[in-house]
């Protein structure tokens, strides 16, 4: 609840971003057709971890090491991501922040995440994945899409 002398609390919109080419066109078009002064912009990258756990099986065992060393090194990857969405919230001249998130899925996170936040609204690029291929590999919009209760606006690329 916010004092009534201070105004209304500014709102959060959390763009969430990949790397992609379909995340950097949500975050173009949010600040140039929505973004106004009463948003506060919070840019969330989530490490993705569950690709490093596909190295080796119960046929063919991996040595731990190897991936904690690919953990660390995606992580590594992450912050230099975050260093770059900084910059690009720099370049628009809009202030907000970057949050760099560590989970199993992405989705799954982002949502938690933005719940935790009390984000107004969700924006997320959309890669324009088939039917068949979404159903196969999944997607992080169509999963935050479904399992959000904060609007989501999703920019198809």
């Amino acid at each position: 609840m916010t004092d009534a002398s201070k105004g209304p609390a500014n709102r959060i919109a959390v763009v969430a971003m990949d790397g992609s080419e379909a995340s950097e066109a949500a975050l173009d078009f949010f600040v140039k057709n929505v973004y106004h002064e009463g948003f506060d912009v919070v840019l969330m990258y989530c490490v993705h971890h569950r690709a490093q756990n596909t190295y080796g099986s119960v046929w063919m065992p991996v040595e731990p090491h190897l991936v904690v060393h690919a953990y660390h090194e995606e992580r590594k990857k992450g912050e230099e991501v975050c260093k770059k969405l900084k910059a690009k919230l720099d370049t628009y001249k809009i202030g907000g922040q970057v949050i760099q998130l560590d989970g199993g899925d992405p989705g799954h996170t982002i949502v938690q995440k933005c719940e935790e936040l009390g984000a107004s609204v969700i924006v997320v690029g959309s890669r324009g994945l088939g039917a068949i291929r979404r159903t196969l590999i999944g997607s992080v919009s169509d999963y935050i899409l479904h399992h959000s209760n904060i609007p989501v606006f999703i920019c198809k690329h």
